[in-house]
């Protein structure tokens, strides 16, 4: 054997022996456990709830805005409006915690559309209440506003507002 393989040879001796003699590591720690959430958060905070009243919300909103009043009839102007008011309530208990002012403007809008709603009886009644139902859901879309488009910013599935068509 020459000098330099004895040497080598030495070395790597030397090598498993300190490898032999040397105490293992010890095991990382285990990570602490985490009890599984009940329901997952929304995006940015929004319980699930908030973003199912926003779609909710904005669906009703958006059904007004394509509403033929002429197919539907009283009764389904009534439906419809009372869907939107319906859905303004929903909205208002699940985003009052993160929206109190703006959820309080909403109530107020939702009982005007409700006053408004109640005065419509018949085809007549609903013809001279017109000006008044828009300006009652405008009001009511107009206080939501900042909510829906707060929670639309967390809830993807939030739809955008309903343009009316053209006459």
């Amino acid at each position: 054997m020459t000098a330099r393989h004895a040497a080598a040879a030495a070395v790597f001796v030397a090598a498993v022996l300190a490898g032999c003699s040397a105490q293992p590591a010890p095991p990382p720690p285990a990570p602490p456990a985490v009890p599984a959430p009940t329901t997952a958060p929304a995006p940015t905070g929004f319980t699930p709830e908030t973003c199912a009243a926003a779609v909710e919300f904005q669906n009703a909103a958006n059904a007004i805005v394509e509403l033929d009043a002429t197919k539907v009839g009283t009764e389904g102007v009534k439906a419809a409006l009372q869907d939107l008011a319906t859905a303004g309530k929903e909205l208002g208990d699940a985003a009052s915690a993160q929206f109190g002012p703006q959820v309080a403007e909403v109530e107020q809008a939702l009982t005007s559309l409700e006053t408004t709603i109640a005065q419509i009886g018949d085809e007549a009644s609903l013809s001279a209440k017109l000006g008044a139902l828009a300006g009652s859901v405008a009001q009511v879309e107009a206080a939501a506003k900042p909510i829906i488009d707060s929670v639309r910013a967390g809830c993807p599935d939030v739809p955008q507002p309903a343009t009316p068509e053209p006459a």
